[in-house]
């Protein structure tokens, strides 16, 4: 009797996982009836799409692999899942993303793909503040504004202090025309005082 021998391999992943600033943990679960030694993990953008974002062949002796480039993938293999942490991500990578699990060793090669997951990027808004606004229109001054904020020197407090003179001079003289002088004028009856207006 011929016994014959089915390896399968099947990998599955989680509905949805969110990530912050850039940064996503993903979990990639696997199941065989071979125990790999050598794999291959890539990691695909979109439902049937084949943009490839990262990719590491890893050997399970050091089951920790990373990657480089625009995206960032790291992570380690153990006991039937791949964790791995992916980097440089924005919200408009908010998409799903599928792992392929590849068994390149021992025999026979088995390669399988998951059925996705929905990796939501929040963004921290970039919403002004006072003191960000007031950077930005000082870091925005033309060269020529410099110049001029430069020239202009003292010449402000100049023309502070002259109108500073010129009202105190102007009080002084209107507080002498109106100063009684030595000498008292000459009462007049009330009757006489209407009589001249």
């Amino acid at each position: 009797m011929i016994q014959i021998l089915i390896f399968t391999l099947r990998v599955s992943q989680p509905y949805r996982v969110v990530g912050k600033e850039g940064e996503v943990p993903l979990r990639c679960n696997f199941s065989s009836n071979l125990t790999p030694e050598e794999m291959q993990v890539s990691l695909y953008k979109g439902l049937h799409g084949h943009e490839k974002i990262c990719s590491a062949f890893v050997n399970l002796s050091e089951p920790y692999f990373t990657t480089d480039g625009t995206v960032n993938c790291r992570g380690n293999i153990s006991f039937g899942r791949v964790d791995m942490i992916i980097t440089g991500l924005g919200g408009n990578d908010t998409d799903i993303y599928r792992c392929e699990i590849e068994i390149r060793f021992p025999p026979p090669y088995l390669k399988t793909i998951g059925n996705g997951t929905v990796v939501y990027i929040q963004e921290t808004p970039n919403c002004p503040t006072a003191s960000t606004q007031s950077q930005s229109q000082s870091q925005s001054q033309t060269p020529e504004q410099e110049a001029f904020r430069i020239d202009v020197g003292p010449l402000p407090l100049l023309y502070a202090i002259l109108i500073i003179t010129f009202c105190s001079l102007v009080l002084q003289i209107v507080a002498c025309k109106w100063r009684p002088s030595g000498s008292t004028a000459p009462m007049l009856s009330q009757k006489e005082s209407y009589m001249k207006f």
